[in-house]
């Protein structure tokens, strides 16, 4: 079918559906076809209606599937991550490892220092009243 459509003060036409994005219209411009009683707009034609919402179908950002949803989603929290450990680094390595690309794990920032018992310092401070008291005793 062929429409006619009103741009700014001019008329445009004849042309398929194909065309109409070509030429500029949009869901307000009016336009109008062998068998319509006036001209009306774009967005009330059933037929122009369905060709955009077809044609935009595989385009729209928003239209993504669920998979796609949770893979962005792991990939924000990752970054999130990413950014809590590099603020456990010193500010000119963390500008040095963004640059660089590299992916910091947890491990990373594994503290492997000794385990002391509980008692140790309690066993430090007995040992020392004692060495305190041996020297009273030989003065």
């Amino acid at each position: 079918m062929k429409y006619f459509a009103m741009i700014g003060d001019r008329q445009y036409g004849p042309m398929d559906l194909d065309d109409m994005p070509k030429e500029g219209v949009r869901p307000d411009t009016y336009v109008w076809c062998k068998g319509m009683d006036d001209w009306t707009p774009a967005s009330e034609v059933p037929d122009i209606c369905r060709y955009f919402r077809q044609r935009l179908s595989g385009t729209l950002p928003w239209q993504k599937t669920n998979g796609f949803l949770e893979a962005e989603r792991r990939k924000m929290e990752e970054n999130a991550q990413q950014e809590q450990l590099l603020n456990q680094l010193p500010p000119m390595a963390r500008d040095y490892v963004r640059r660089s690309g590299i992916k910091l794990s947890k491990e990373d920032f594994r503290q492997d220092t000794p385990h002391f018992p509980k008692a140790l310092p309690i066993i430090l401070y007995i040992i020392c009243l004692i060495i305190i008291m041996i020297g009273f005793l030989l003065r």
